[in-house]
């Protein structure tokens, strides 16, 4: 039997225009769709602005969104205006044949295969970043903001794997205050009625450009020093080798490769994403081991067992238990929990619920993530649920690199980054909470952040085994 729509926009008291609820979204997206939920079921349709927009709670609906008839929806116009608005027309921005032909020139970038080349590269920025940032005598102990330490982290690494370039601690701070500026205009865009052109006053625009100018700086010199090489030079060490020698045998003539702005675009994208959602991941991923010491041990000796087997940085990259802790924390606390919807572009039936061509889709990760229909005991910290062994978890319930045509490009990418620095800092200190802390709330800036300071608490230990740089080998 379908599940009727349901005409109600009351989660918060009024409803002109369903402007209340608008604000209630803006305020706290995730408190809103839990009373959604709670107060409508499983599909909860309502209207702001004339516009009708459904939640779809069950995770069989959202396999049916994103894959099953994925054909049907396409990504919503006025948000990828937004990102484009700072990021140009990447393969993130563009849709129709655009996209698909800068997906196929990308791709081959982010294979598997790819990934032993930037491993090194990997492993050089995480040692350094982690000797600038954090103690280096054993049995030292220093305070840190967990968001902070994984924002350095992970910025060396896409800076070195993208461009070869290993930053300093003042670019970083330099770089992610423009970085985190511009992510929190664009969400305070995203609740305007229309996205402004960059020429026009508007609120936050002054700030918008001081930022563009830094992050578009960087990526400008790293392109300029990169073209300026000789043949002789040429290389294909890292992301922007790739991306300059990408050709598409589908496409002819100038298509065949990526323009020069599509390089730089791609670029923007390829940085501002690389590392502020690893990050996120991290900087949860830190809390919950602080927080469950016996999890923490776990990992640290099936790290330690794979360097005693003389493990490379492939072997340690994939390590079940690790993952599964990676996994976990990105079920509990996903990167992408909002501005994950679709538009239909015709009628489709979704679940037994029709929905109307034009309706805008919201697809609520949180809430997939924390459903007791997929996950038993949902508020645990259970890593044993993404094990090899463990029971599968029903299609479209897990979704933190989304899924369908669009499921994020440097997925691959960013668990073996994870991997790595989870993995070198399990084993090089203990981390607790600082005194009298507890873990943050949530709050969502596009990727998940915490709402306040997540402060940790690093001791370094003594390695079981000789600090030998661990060697690169091939992946399989």
């Amino acid at each position: 039997m379908s599940t009727p729509l349901v005409h109600d926009t009351e989660p918060v008291p009024g409803r002109p225009f369903g402007l209340p609820l608008l604000a209630a979204i803006r305020r706290d997206p995730l408190g809103v769709g839990h009373a959604l939920q709670h107060r409508l079921g499983d599909v909860a349709a309502v209207e702001v602005l004339f516009r009708r927009i459904v939640y779809f709670f069950r995770a069989e609906a959202v396999r049916q969104i994103l894959v099953d008839h994925g054909e049907c929806f396409e990504r919503e116009a006025r948000l990828l205006d937004i990102f484009a608005s700072f990021q140009g027309r990447n393969v993130l921005t563009t849709e129709g044949p655009d996209w698909e032909r800068q997906r196929r020139l990308l791709t081959p970038a982010f294979s598997p295969k790819r990934m032993a080349g930037y491993m090194g590269l990997m492993r050089d920025a995480i040692e350094a970043s982690l000797a600038d940032e954090l103690p280096v005598e054993v049995g030292q102990g220093a305070v840190v903001d967990a968001d902070f330490l994984t924002t350095r982290i992970t910025m060396d690494v896409i800076l070195r794997t993208l461009f070869s370039h290993a930053t300093s601690h003042e670019e970083a701070m330099r770089v992610s205050v423009a970085i985190r500026a511009l992510t929190r205009q664009s969400m305070r865009e995203v609740f305007w009625a229309w996205v402004p052109p960059a020429w026009l006053p508007h609120p936050g625009r002054a700030a918008k450009q001081a930022s563009l100018r830094v992050l578009h700086g960087l990526i400008e010199r790293h392109i300029a020093a990169r073209s300026a090489r000789t043949a002789t030079e040429a290389g294909d060490g890292d992301v922007l080798d790739r991306l300059l020698a990408a050709r598409d045998d589908a496409s002819a003539g100038d298509g065949a490769g990526l323009s020069a702005q599509e390089v730089h675009d791609n670029c923007v994208l390829l940085f501002a994403a690389g590392f502020d959602t690893a990050s996120s991941a991290l900087t949860w991923w830190l809390g919950l081991m602080a927080t469950h010491p016996e999890v923490a041990q776990r990992v640290r000796s099936e790290v330690a067992a794979a360097r005693a087997g003389g493990a490379g940085l492939d072997t340690l990259a994939r390590l079940p238990f690790l993952n599964a802790t990676i996994k976990e924390a990105m079920r509990l606390y996903s990167p992408s929990t909002a501005l994950f919807n679709r538009v239909a572009l015709r009628d489709v039936v979704i679940d037994g619920t029709t929905v109307r061509k034009g309706t805008l889709v919201v697809v609520p990760v949180w809430h997939l993530h924390r459903d007791a229909r997929s996950f038993p005991e949902p508020e645990r910290f259970l890593p044993e649920r993404f094990l090899p062994d463990a029971p599968p978890i029903p299609r479209g319930a897990f979704l933190p690199f989304g899924a369908g045509p669009h499921f994020c490009l440097g997925q691959h990418f960013a668990m073996v980054e994870m991997a790595l620095v989870a993995a070198h800092v399990i084993e090089r200190f203990d981390l607790t909470l600082a005194e009298g802390d507890a873990l943050p709330e949530p709050v969502v800036d596009l990727a998940l952040k915490p709402k306040q300071p997540l402060r940790l608490r690093f001791t370094r230990r003594a390695l079981s085994a000789p600090n030998a740089p661990l060697r690169t080998s091939p992946c399989a």
